[in-house]
C-alpha cells in the first residue's frame, strides 16, 4: 500500500471532520452512540477511499455515507425502543444538509431553530417532540390529550409556520447570514 497516494484523501477526511461530526450530531440529537456513528462513518470512508474520485465533491460523498450510518443506527435504536427522530424526518434533514453548500449557514440555521424552539410554550414544544421525535401517531396523541385530530393538525401547522417565520427572522437579522 502506497502511503503517499493516501495523503490527499487523509487531508480531505481530516478537513471535513467538523462537517461530518456536525452532520451526525444534528441527525441524532440526544441519542446514545453518536461517537460510535462518527467513528464507523470514518471507518467506512477509509475502506471506500478507492471509490472516491479526487476533484469531486468530497463533502457530499462523505455525508452520504454518514447518512447511511445514521439511518442504520436509528433503526438499531428503534429496535431497542430508544426514542429517536422519525426516519423520514432524518432522511429529509440529511438530504437538506448534504445539498447545503455552506455548512456554516446550516449551523446558524440550527442555532436559530433551537432558539425559536425555546421561545415556544412548553406544551407546544411537547407536541412537536411527540410528533417528530417520538413516533407517536397523531390520533394516539390527540386521544391521550383529549383533543380532536383536526385541531391537533391545525396547531401543528401553526407551530411549523411560527417556527419558520422565527428562523427566517433570526437568519435575516444575523449579519453573518
Amino acid at each position: 500500500m502506497d502511503v503517499d497516494s493516501d495523503i490527499p484523501f487523509i487531508k480531505l477526511l481530516t478537513d471535513h471532520q467538523p462537517v461530518i461530526c456536525s452532520f451526525v450530531i444534528s441527525l441524532l440529537p440526544g441519542a446514545p452512540g453518536v461517537d460510535d456513528v462518527i467513528q464507523e462513518t470514518n471507518v467506512v470512508l477509509w475502506k471506500k477511499r478507492d471509490q472516491f474520485e479526487l476533484g469531486t465533491n468530497f463533502r457530499a460523498w462523505a455525508l452520504t455515507i454518514a447518512r447511511f450510518q445514521v439511518m442504520a443506527h436509528l433503526r438499531d435504536l428503534r429496535q431497542r425502543r430508544w426514542v429517536t427522530l422519525d426516519e423520514d424526518v432524518a432522511q429529509l434533514l440529511a438530504e437538506e444538509l448534504i445539498d447545503q453548500p455552506d455548512p456554516e449557514f446550516t449551523e446558524r440555521r440550527f442555532a436559530a431553530l433551537s432558539n425559536c424552539l425555546l421561545k415556544l410554550r412548553p406544551e407546544d414544544r411537547d407536541l412537536l417532540m411527540q410528533r417528530y421525535w417520538r413516533r407517536i401517531g397523531l390520533q394516539d396523541f390527540a386521544t391521550s390529550r383529549q383533543r380532536s385530530l383536526s385541531g391537533l393538525k391545525v396547531q401543528l401547522f401553526r407551530l411549523r409556520a411560527a417556527l419558520k417565520r422565527c428562523v427566517e427572522n433570526q437568519m435575516s437579522s444575523d449579519p453573518t447570514s
